[in-house]
């Protein structure tokens, strides 16, 4: 947390200094202050912060509600509105947003603690992860969605992706390692697949496009168990 940079866009900037000081209380130094709603988007272009801090009412009781909807549109950055209107129009015109978070004025520092703390969870948990591998003198970076199953050859494995199959001198047990597991299960000995690319399965198999993969007698079982519904 102590590394996000953080954009506040606080017209008042009293507020604003008071927003940067709870900030810095939690660690988070890497602060930038905006104050003209014309300086929004350059901002964010110049400064990338990871997390937006807006005022609703800037200038004009929507103004805040038009730059998210310009911030939705160009997917840069999560925000959270900040405001002293309880108007039900506007909170409600706030919700139809992809705001990660709601504060009314006077901020609490709880509160802002709390706001900033899942936003930041959140982004984590959408950050696209990836599997290294050798490839000669180079490092290939394979994110993990990309990836369909992984199969086992003598010393080598074959990492079969959506578009193309990557030979690395590395075993099962490696990949296995590297793979989270509520996304990739082992159920052969020599195959991991990506639970999420299985199209159907049956007690001996399962498939993935119009390769069948076998499923070893003792993880039949744990088969079903991740994939609720009917076998064909």
């Amino acid at each position: 947390m102590s590394s996000a940079k953080i954009l506040v866009v606080e017209d008042e900037v009293l507020i604003a200094e008071h927003i940067k000081d709870y900030l810095n209380s939690f660690g988070l130094h890497h602060v930038s202050m905006v104050h003209n709603k014309n300086h929004v988007l350059p901002a964010i272009d110049h400064f990338k912060p990871d997390l937006v801090l807006m005022d609703i009412h800037l200038q004009n009781p929507l103004d805040g509600i038009e730059l998210a909807k310009l911030i939705d549109e160009r997917g840069q950055v999560p925000y959270i509105f900040i405001t002293a209107n309880a108007d039900l129009l506007v909170i409600q015109k706030a919700t139809n947003t992809k705001a990660a978070a709601y504060i009314t004025k006077p901020i609490k520092k709880s509160d802002l603690f709390a706001a900033i703390q899942i936003a930041l969870k959140s982004i984590e948990s959408k950050e696209v992860k990836f599997m290294q591998v050798k490839d000669g003198g180079a490092t290939l970076r394979i994110p993990h969605t990309d990836i369909q199953y992984i199969e086992s050859s003598g010393n080598y494995i074959n990492i079969y992706t959506k578009t193309q199959k990557i030979l690395s001198r590395q075993s099962l047990e490696w990949a296995e390692d590297q793979l989270p597991e509520h996304q990739f299960l082992r159920v052969h000995r020599s195959f991991i697949v990506n639970i999420a690319c299985v199209l159907r399965f049956t007690t001996k198999s399962l498939f993935i496009n119009e390769t069948e993969i076998p499923v070893s007698r003792m993880n039949t079982s744990l088969i079903s168990g991740f994939f609720k519904g009917p076998k064909i």
